[in-house]
């Protein structure tokens, strides 16, 4: 992950900072939320999460970083087989308790037509130049390729720092997206997760979630009147 050189950006230290752990917690939202934990993930995590301050101040975060912390070293790999369960129990099959695509939402609550949200999201992928090397024949709309998606923008918002337009192109890129797809349909995933699961895992990142999601959006626009200001 790009780091930022405040001595290099004219925004104040809270956006800066921002600006530098954004990814981060897009990236841990997507490794939770995109496949089954594994052992491996848990760790890592914990240790990023224990020496660096990558997730803001907000009870979700909170929460989540002391699930984490608080797992005894020799129960990581049965807390890993539980959390893996609880997410095939959530997420994979026929059976599955809370559908994780955008499209299957917005046509419940919204009536909107399912292949044009999809083709929309695909088109703003292509159109900011984003593709992602699927693995496991993940649909563009799902959660974890909008959470990917959004890493990706910040990493490359980070990159056009010094170039006013493209930087304003990809601020205002990231607030479209939030705010016509994943700020359309995330509360009602998220409604659907906690009211599916008691893991502490999966409660905590779907506070984490909306808390993080509400509070990036609001950052972005604030980058966005500081440049027109400017």
């Amino acid at each position: 992950m790009t780091m930022l050189s405040r001595e290099s950006v004219n925004v104040p230290e809270e956006q800066a900072r921002w600006m530098e752990v954004r990814g981060w917690i897009y990236q841990l939202l997507v490794d939770f939320l995109g496949r089954p934990p594994r052992m491996s993930q848990i760790a890592q995590w914990r240790r990023r999460l224990e020496h660096k301050q990558i997730i803001p101040v907000c009870q979700g975060g909170k929460r989540l970083q002391e699930y984490l912390e608080r797992i005894p070293e020799d129960f990581l790999r049965q807390v890993c087989a539980e959390e893996t369960e609880e997410f095939k129990r959530l997420f994979a099959g026929h059976d599955a308790k809370v559908q994780t695509c955008e499209s299957l939402y917005r046509a419940r609550t919204e009536g909107v037509n399912g292949f044009f949200c999809l083709t929309e999201v695909r088109d703003m992928y292509m159109d900011r130049g984003v593709v992602f090397n699927k693995i496991s024949g993940e649909r563009d709309d799902s959660i974890a390729m909008e959470l990917e998606f959004m890493a990706v923008m910040s990493e490359k918002m980070l990159t056009k720092i010094h170039l006013q337009d493209s930087f304003k192109r990809q601020i205002n890129a990231q607030i479209n997206f939030l705010e016509n797809h994943l700020l359309k349909w995330v509360p009602a995933f998220s409604a659907d997760l906690r009211a599916s699961t008691s893991s502490p895992l999966y409660l905590g990142l779907v506070e984490l979630l909306n808390e993080f999601l509400a509070m990036d959006l609001e950052q972005l626009h604030r980058w966005r009147e500081r440049m027109a200001e400017g």
